[in-house]
């Protein structure tokens, strides 16, 4: 068996538990199954073959306007629950959002059950008992690369700037994880910043649905409802400040990596 061949066998275990659960309608299963498309994605640029990166990229993105839309939902149920909307304001937002959901719900069961997804479950099997050489040298290229590029302030840096940042701390987690598939373990220093930007870009994009149903709804003269929408906006600016200033103030700080050793028994 060839060196990367444990990396793709937790790669597909890990697509299919996602693929199983975003079936099921687990309320985060969606998100999930475009996490492990992500980590396919990342797995496939450092090892190859960059086909199967290309693949999971398309899949994920077929599946990610959806997910979007379903944490922008739950989102909308903690802020009624809190009393940030009153119950009018969210049955009605609520029953507009599930429209766009109906519409998207069978674009994303085609992306978790459709025949692109399971042409890549055969190849990432076929991945899993060949396997390749070289895993660790690469796989330890990629994660100096990406440590590097997480070394750099975000003091100064526009919002585009903490998105790639975010994705670099997602990149770093998945080589990680390669890692110690083949029995390394490396230190995952970027882990609480990648956790903390994920809930300042939910918000963000919460925030710009938001706008867009305030913009219908002055155009349809509900004046109440966009006052409220008005109102809750402001509201959510302090979080997101917060939220961004706490990874700009972490991005300072440059982590030491650990060199890294081998697991028990490995």
């Amino acid at each position: 068996m060839k060196e990367s061949a444990p990396v793709w066998k937790a790669r597909m275990r890990a697509l299919e538990t996602a693929r199983k659960a975003a079936k099921r309608g687990d309320p985060e299963g969606l998100r999930d199954l475009g996490d492990a498309l992500h980590h396919i994605r990342v797995t496939a640029r450092v090892l190859g073959p960059r086909a199967i990166a290309r693949k999971a990229k398309r899949i994920a993105r077929a599946l990610a306007r959806q997910a979007q839309l379903e944490a922008d939902g739950r989102l909308l149920e903690r802020i009624g629950r809190l009393g940030f909307l009153s119950p009018d304001a969210v049955t009605a937002l609520a029953a507009r959002w599930e429209k766009q959901a109906v519409r998207g719900a069978r674009r994303a069961t085609r992306a978790a059950d459709g025949p692109k997804i399971h042409r890549l479950r055969q190849r990432l099997e076929r991945l899993a008992r060949k396997g390749s050489g070289r895993s660790i040298e690469r796989l330890e290229k990629a994660r100096k690369r990406t440590e590097a590029a997480l070394a750099r302030s975000l003091e100064g840096r526009n919002d585009a700037a903490l998105r790639r940042y975010r994705r670099a701390a997602a990149m770093a987690r998945c080589i990680a994880e390669d890692l110690g598939a083949l029995g390394l373990l490396p230190t995952t220093p970027h882990a609480g910043r990648e956790a903390a930007l994920g809930r300042w870009n939910d918000l963000c994009e919460f925030r710009r649905r938001l706008l867009d149903s305030r913009e219908e709804a002055e155009l349809r003269g509900s004046v109440t409802q966009a006052g409220e929408l008005e109102h809750l906006l402001a509201s959510l600016e302090p979080p997101i400040a917060s939220l961004r200033a706490g990874a700009v103030a972490a991005s300072r700080r440059t982590a030491q990596v650990v060199p890294m050793r081998r697991a028990a028994g490995a």
